[in-house]
């Protein structure tokens, strides 16, 4: 059962997507619930991924010496982990009371999501390969970072496309796959893209380079806000919910602040 904040959270995510709703359905309430992952129960696995990282960040920091965006990338790394076992663990729960889905699945990945992924990961390494001749300790590095994160962000997005769907009729599949477009961003090609910025200022980089990074990280995060906001489009007709008066408003004040 959800409690009164995560009730609150998930009629404004509903009312934000069109449909503005007195009481979500019991299924869609429970579906949402999964979305509000990062609890007290998140902090072991927080400090298990965070051990990791700086285990990983002290041993790259010896092979290919110390920049400024490799604490950043696996500070993205923990980030990254966290969220996405606290959203598969409730998932997991749910998918226990949820009979298969009878009908026909597709799961497209957003055009725009996978541009994103391609500028990030190929351009990443095309900019890496062009620098091996000039500055070839910190290119090897942030190729190698480049490859922890294909690794960790496409392991993310298998788990996510894969699983088992959530739904128990129409309008708790459009919720479904609403949501499914926004856990697909735990795997955000802009964690790949965007630490490097902090090395333009603080490292010693190649002439001419540092706009190039700048650039990189900029088409990146646009292609990927662009997939974010068409992901957001209006939820279809359908029963959400108890609806609400046509006068009356949702509750749009944030939710109480502490872990649940």
């Amino acid at each position: 059962m959800s409690t009164t904040a995560e009730q609150r959270m998930g009629l404004r995510w509903l009312a934000s997507r069109g449909r503005r709703v007195a009481t979500p359905t019991p299924y869609i309430d429970a579906l949402l619930v999964t979305r509000n992952a990062v609890t007290i129960r998140s902090v072991p696995w927080f400090l298990l991924f965070g051990v990791l990282a700086l285990v990983g960040a002290v041993g790259h920091v010896r092979l290919f010496g110390a920049a400024v965006s490799t604490p950043a990338y696996f500070g993205c790394f923990v980030v990254q982990l966290t969220i996405w076992r606290g959203v598969r663990s409730r998932q997991r729960q749910l998918a226990k009371h949820t009979r298969p889905w009878p009908g026909a699945v597709t799961k497209p990945l957003s055009g725009w999501f996978i541009a994103a992924g391609v500028l990030a990961y190929g351009g990443g390494a095309a900019l890496a390969l062009s620098m091996l001749s000039a500055a070839p300790a910190y290119a090897a590095g942030w190729l190698t970072l480049l490859g922890v994160s294909l690794l960790c962000g496409g392991g993310i997005l298998i788990s996510f496309v894969r699983a088992p769907v959530l739904a128990e009729d129409e309008s708790s599949f459009a919720v479904y796959r609403r949501l499914l477009a926004e856990n697909l961003h735990g795997a955000s090609p802009s964690f790949a893209a965007v630490p490097p910025i902090l090395d333009v200022v603080t490292h010693r980089l190649p002439p001419g380079y540092g706009p190039l990074l700048v650039a990189y990280a900029g088409l990146v995060v646009v292609a990927e806000l662009i997939a974010y906001v068409r992901g957001r489009r209006p939820l279809p007709p359908g029963h959400y919910g108890v609806p609400l008066p046509d006068q009356s408003t949702v509750d749009l004040s944030p939710p109480e602040s502490g872990l649940a």
